[in-house]
């Protein structure tokens, strides 16, 4: 059993980040109610420590939003043969031209996103079975996460929402020259990372760097933190493709549950990344949505490995 206590400091410290990503330890020790001499700092560092450590959380993440002339394409791919889908993977993962890849149990092999709308898909020996536009991804705050999964999947799936579809719009441009993609690219994975070490990365000042990221970078994006309770590895992972009508009312439902649910909009549906504590729960929580017509219908998918 978790201690709440515990859990509620680093959940403190999860959303002082979602509000200030950058926020300096002392700042942090004020928020988490720190006092005493000479302190204060040192234990913030701990428990920032250990929410990363424990895999509570991980890094902040700088995510672009997407532009008419900037934005991710997802494709569901096959693999031609069953023999080396793991060769496969690590293939598709190795291409520079692939963001994402995702190795799926189920009617799809891989998910994988990409800048490029025009991927050659014949190198990696896989068939294609469906592309789609991707429009910016929402990761959930959950709201629930002192709650028993399997409590907070029956309150989502009891949720009376309205019909309301999510809007799917690219932004108009986005002006960005080598030396922002540069800092964008080295901070992408971790907005906290010291602006000294991208300088070193970049080759320019950090004062450069401090400059850019604020004033044309920062701006473009957006920011992904995650909360995990009980740890990420302690949980099953389902990847879910569905449709609805309710989606803007369904994703904001989403943070009922314990952990952060990642949402990928596509053209005509919804991709989501759900953690959970038992497929059955899961699954009869997505029938009963089924079953009052707020979901239409739904895939379910197990990630298997992900890079």
């Amino acid at each position: 059993m978790m201690n709440v206590k515990i859990i509620d400091t680093y959940y403190l410290i999860y959303r002082a980040i979602i509000e200030k990503p950058r926020i300096k330890l002392k700042e942090l020790a004020k928020i988490l109610g720190l006092t005493g001499r000479g302190r204060t700092i040192t234990t913030a560092f701990k428990y920032l420590h250990r929410l990363y450590e424990y895999k509570i959380s991980f890094n902040p993440n700088l995510i672009l939003r997407a532009y008419e002339n900037s934005y991710h394409t997802a494709y569901f791919l096959k693999a031609q043969s069953r023999d080396s889908l793991s060769v496969t993977f690590q293939t598709l993962a190795k291409d520079p031209k692939i963001s994402r890849v995702m190795f799926l149990s189920g009617m799809y092999d891989f998910f994988v996103t990409s800048r490029h709308s025009d991927l050659n898909l014949k190198k990696h020996d896989v068939s294609l079975c469906k592309k789609t536009c991707m429009y910016t991804p929402q990761f959930t705050v959950p709201h629930g996460w002192k709650n028993p999964m399997r409590d907070a999947l029956i309150s989502l799936s009891s949720s009376l929402l309205e019909k309301g579809k999510l809007e799917r719009e690219r932004e108009d441009f986005l002006p960005w020259d080598n030396i922002h993609w540069d800092i964008f690219y080295s901070m992408k994975d971790n907005v906290r990372i010291e602006f000294t070490k991208v300088a070193q990365e970049v080759d320019v000042t950090s004062d450069t760097v401090k400059k850019y990221f604020y004033q044309a970078v920062l701006p473009y994006c957006d920011i992904s933190h995650y909360f995990f309770p009980k740890g990420y590895d302690y949980y099953d992972k389902s990847f879910i493709i569905t449709h609805s009508n309710y989606e803007k009312d369904l994703i904001n439902s989403l943070k009922k549950l314990p952990c952060t649910t990642y949402v990928y909009p596509l053209e005509e549906e919804l991709a989501l990344i759900l953690f959970h504590e038992g497929i059955n729960d899961l699954m009869r929580a997505f029938q009963k949505m089924e079953e009052a017509g707020v979901i239409e219908k739904y895939l379910l998918l197990v990630p298997l490995a992900q890079w």
